[in-house]
């Protein structure tokens, strides 16, 4: 059951290798993020004009509630089917059973503890929200078996399919609408609630499988030992993606809140969505090669090498036109969220190599390790978020991109669990050092001007990204040959040659890393 079985074949019904298959899922995952991004932004701007920052801020606190119950049940639980070796049925029957036990936990315990947690608040309709908000994570339990054996198989199109026809239809149909007709922060709560029991169908259609609940005492308490450290690390994952939100909420209220979460929402999008692509699939891909450390080694440093590629110029790109960004996808009444977008955007380089480090970590069995470095990386969060509250929203900006930053240096031992040393991934940053020197200035300048000439944001945001991504092009065409990007290469010989042929296999054992000395693992 699940991801193990015979070799992959193609249409023409030749085999091919675990690679290809992941490349595909990569090509799969890419075309999705595209078309989620598309979907929420569209999204985001039609909301961001019909509510209130205050309403957003009520929202966001929402969102906090269910996303805590989401970790702690759903993703700590369905974890256990994509870590395991070998499936069998009474283990996926079990964390069903599990899933829906916890579901149930966690929709009781919002219920009981939503008029305790609007006290809080400002606004009395918060408890009532976050009642009917309850009602989530008990629909969700239903699909965390087959969503997560989908992810443990890759099949990235049925997850793909889950994915946007549950967010087309619970919030750019139904909270839309909602919205539009007046229902204020009460729209986006039920869009999630129909965007759940969507995802449930879908995710259930494509599985198809049956899982009787059925939950031995032995069993129980396997599943508990295993399930442990993702608890943990789950718990970190909380603090790191919602304490500055709460020191926000705590300090400066709900308003500001609803515009420091809109700031996040944007700056957070690229990542959030990469994130949950990336993490499965190269997660699954290190655990299923966790002996072949000398081939991993050299994955991760083509994957830091185009993921800083990637990030750095667009997090660059984004501080700069952020006010562009703000005004058109947000509306007028926004300009408060500018200051705050442009801190965010440096932590999008940081929060790509994260993802890379922990999904490393875990494919390779290290769940404690990466557990207490996460969360020591989530303590400095909550405290920078904290400090940062005494200047106001640009200081809590500032104090979380400061924990970003440290944060992801602790997780860094991914790399060294691999046997590779500082230098080699500091040669992995150059190329997007060099990119991102080359392209802001022409582009610095474009937009200047075109706001002395009052041009319209769409135009100038436009614009702005023609010229960077052109100057990017030129400046990575005439690179030194020390700057080039070897990632890009590789990635030119399995579009060419296919994953992992005799072209890639060649660049494998090219730049391959060499054995590292004894006591290569110490930083």
């Amino acid at each position: 059951m699940g991801g193990s079985g015979g070799g992959v074949h193609d249409r023409g019904g030749a085999p091919r290798s675990p690679a290809a298959k992941i490349f595909n899922r990569f090509v799969w995952s890419g075309g999705g993020f595209a078309a989620r991004a598309v979907l929420t932004l569209a999204t985001l701007a039609v909301l961001a004009r019909l509510l209130t920052p205050a309403e957003f801020g009520l929202v966001a606190v929402a969102w906090i509630v269910l996303d805590l119950t989401a970790r702690l049940g759903q993703t700590a639980i369905g974890h256990l089917l994509m870590q395991s070796d070998k499936l069998v049925a009474r283990d996926v029957d079990g964390v069903f059973t599990l899933a829906l036990a916890s579901g149930a936990v966690c929709a009781a315990a919002i219920w009981l503890l939503a008029p305790a947690i609007a006290a809080l608040s400002d606004a009395a309709t918060l408890a009532d929200l976050l009642r009917l908000l309850a009602l989530a994570p008990l629909v969700a339990s239903f699909s965390v078996v087959p969503a997560h054996l989908l992810r443990r198989e890759l099949r990235q199109p049925a997850l793909l399919a889950a994915d946007l026809s549950a967010y087309f239809i619970g919030y750019s149909c139904v909270a839309t609408t909602l919205a539009l007709t007046g229902w204020g922060a009460w729209a986006p709560v039920i869009g999630e609630l129909v965007r759940t029991a969507i995802h449930v169908g879908v995710a259930a259609t494509m599985h198809r499988g049956r899982f009787p609940p059925r939950l031995t005492l032995r069993g129980t308490k396997a599943l508990a030992s295993r399930a442990t450290g993702y608890l943990l690390t789950q718990a970190s994952g909380f603090v790191l993606n919602s304490a500055a939100s709460l020191a926000v909420w705590a300090t400066l209220g709900t308003a500001a809140l609803g515009y420091y979460s809109r700031a996040e929402r944007l700056a957070m999008l690229p990542t959030q969505a990469f994130h949950n692509t990336f993490f499965d699939v190269s997660f699954v891909a290190t655990a299923q090669r966790r002996t072949r450390r000398r081939q991993l080694g050299w994955f991760y440093l083509q994957a830091a090498e185009g993921l800083a590629l990637a990030a750095l110029p667009a997090s660059l790109l984004l501080a700069i036109a952020a006010p562009e960004v703000v005004a058109l996808m947000l509306g007028a009444q926004w300009p408060a969220s500018v200051p705050i977008l442009q801190v965010l955007a440096f932590a999008i380089p940081m929060l790509a190599w994260g993802t890379l480090n922990a999904a490393t970590m875990r494919g390779l069995g290290g769940v404690y390790r990466e557990t207490w470095r996460q969360a020591a990386y989530a303590g400095l969060l909550a405290v920078g978020a904290w400090l940062g509250t005494r200047h106001g929203l640009v200081g809590v900006a500032v104090g979380v991109v400061g924990a970003h930053l440290l944060g992801n240096l602790a997780l860094a031992r991914a790399a060294t669990m691999l046997d590779l040393r500082w230098p080699a991934l500091w040669r992995s940053l150059w190329p997007a050092l060099w990119t991102a020197a080359c392209a802001t200035p022409p582009t610095w300048a474009l937009l200047a001007w075109l706001r002395q000439a009052d041009s319209p944001p769409l135009l100038a945001l436009a614009a702005t990204i023609a010229v960077w991504c052109t100057a990017a092009f030129v400046a990575l065409r005439f690179a030194p040959r020390r700057l080039q990007p070897t990632s890009l290469q590789t990635l030119s010989a399995v579009v060419r040659h296919g994953p992992l042929k005799a072209g890639l296999r060649a660049l494998t054992a090219r730049h391959a890393p060499a054995a590292p000395p004894p006591d290569a693992g110490q930083t």
